[in-house]
């Protein structure tokens, strides 16, 4: 009689060990597959700001200035972004807004606008950020820079604190590449921000970087015969004691919204940042405004490991360190206070 022969298989301890293997393998093989990701991610970023730069040469070469960063008063509030619009190949968009001056044309509940107002353009968004914003209209990460100063974005102070490439043409004329003394590979145009949460933001971001404004008073007094709203320090040093998770501190409540929202926009928290508080740290505005716009620390954020992605004047896009010392990056915020940067500083 034959004996039957004895199928062959796995036994329980190689069938343990392959899987082993296989988990090993994936720890190795998933950090590797993330940073390939993000290299990708990365890359488009930086196609995105060179887009913009582009852009912004190309409007230059027309009008012999640099685009307003806030158009108007009244909610005629529209962006640097906007302006730019025809020259990103975005001419289709850029002739469906209707600019009439009504007190409302950039407010988002104006209905001839609506349409575009909720439109999302790919160019002006990070794959790397997360969305987490909850209206309708369009969200971005690209804002274009307003200098070093707290009243740089208004300089309602008329205390010359409009020293960077875009801002309100309510006190400050907008400027040509001419003007911009430190040189345009020193000085810079446009940054990343991360988008924050939901609508109207009083919360703290718990992500790092946060997208968290915290209120703190800016100081319109003078020190050394120099104004402190239109330097960084004092300023930088008031909102860097405010950290989002210390005790007693009071989140942005008067009328701000949350970053990110409309890319139309010339504000603070929407089209604009500045070079006050370091990259990827908190933003801070003006406690002692009852609107959030009229100074603040906008600061530049990314979801990039290390830094942020900066768009040069002069169409170059540099990865700047988020340990970048603040006087660096003060210095890289001004168009023309005569800063000598090196080139190995950030």
């Amino acid at each position: 009689m034959s004996l039957l022969k004895r199928r062959s298989g796995f036994t329980l301890i190689e069938l343990l060990v392959v899987i082993a293997i296989i988990a090993v393998l994936i720890a190795l093989l998933l950090p590797a597959v993330q940073a390939a990701r993000e290299a990708a991610r990365r890359s488009q970023c930086t196609n995105n700001l060179k887009q913009i730069g582009l852009a912004v040469h190309n409007y230059h070469s027309a009008i012999n200035s640099l685009p307003p960063g806030h158009l108007g008063t009244g909610w005629n509030d529209w962006s640097a972004t906007v302006m730019l619009l025809p020259y990103m190949e975005q001419t289709q968009v850029y002739n469906s807004i209707n600019f009439a001056n009504s007190g409302s044309a950039a407010y988002y509940g104006y209905r001839p606008n609506t349409t575009i107002f909720r439109m999302t353009l790919n160019v002006l968004n990070c794959p790397s950020d997360l969305d987490r914003l909850t209206n309708v209209e369009g969200h971005h990460n690209y804002a274009g820079n307003a200098g070093n100063a707290p009243e740089s974005f208004f300089d309602n102070n008329r205390h010359g604190a409009c020293n960077g490439c875009f801002f309100s043409v309510n006190n400050c004329a907008p400027i040509s590449f001419a003007k911009i003394t430190d040189g345009l590979s020193n000085t810079a145009c446009y940054s990343e921000k991360v988008k924050g949460i939901g609508n109207q933001q009083a919360v703290a971001d718990p992500l790092s970087p946060p997208s968290t404004i915290v209120s703190v008073g800016v100081n319109t007094g003078t020190s050394g015969g120099v104004f402190l709203d239109a330097t960084p320090q004092d300023y930088y040093t008031r909102c860097r004691a405010m950290s989002p998770s210390g005790p007693g501190v009071q989140l942005s409540t008067a009328g701000a919204i949350s970053e990110g929202q409309w890319w139309y926009d010339g504000h603070a928290e929407t089209g604009l940042y500045n070079h006050v508080m370091p990259p990827n740290l908190w933003s801070c505005d003006d406690a002692n405004n009852s609107w959030v716009n009229d100074a603040a620390a906008a600061t530049a954020s990314s979801r990039h490991p290390g830094g942020v992605n900066v768009l040069m004047c002069d169409g170059s896009v540099r990865f700047i360190k988020g340990t970048v010392t603040p006087t660096v990056w003060w210095a890289l915020g001004s168009s023309a206070m005569g800063e000598v940067i090196s080139s190995d500083s950030y």
